[in-house]
């Protein structure tokens, strides 16, 4: 089955797309869609997606525009066609 991963800032430089389509196996988690992910475009994607084998803080994960905790991203199984956005906080002053 096929999700989408939207990118936002440096990830976006990285992948050059907006969006990237991954396919994944029926109950795949988000947890493990956004590691296929970052298997995708190397280490420099995992560097900023990963501290400590953990997804940063740095990002507010969103499934289909729904806010995602990062304590619950190996437990939501992805569906057909679903977007997983990936947001860095943006500080401002």
């Amino acid at each position: 089955m096929k999700v989408s991963i939207q990118c936002f800032g440096q990830m976006r430089t990285i992948t050059k797309e907006r969006y990237v389509d991954i396919e994944v196996a029926e109950r795949t988690s988000v947890l493990k869609a956004l590691k296929l992910f970052s298997e995708k475009y190397g280490e420099e994607l995992k560097e900023l997606l990963y501290r400590d084998g953990k997804i940063r803080d740095f990002y507010f994960i969103q499934v289909d525009k729904t806010n995602v905790e990062n304590t619950e991203l190996a437990k939501i199984i992805l569906e057909d066609e679903q977007t997983i956005s990936i947001i860095p906080f943006i500080a401002g002053g």
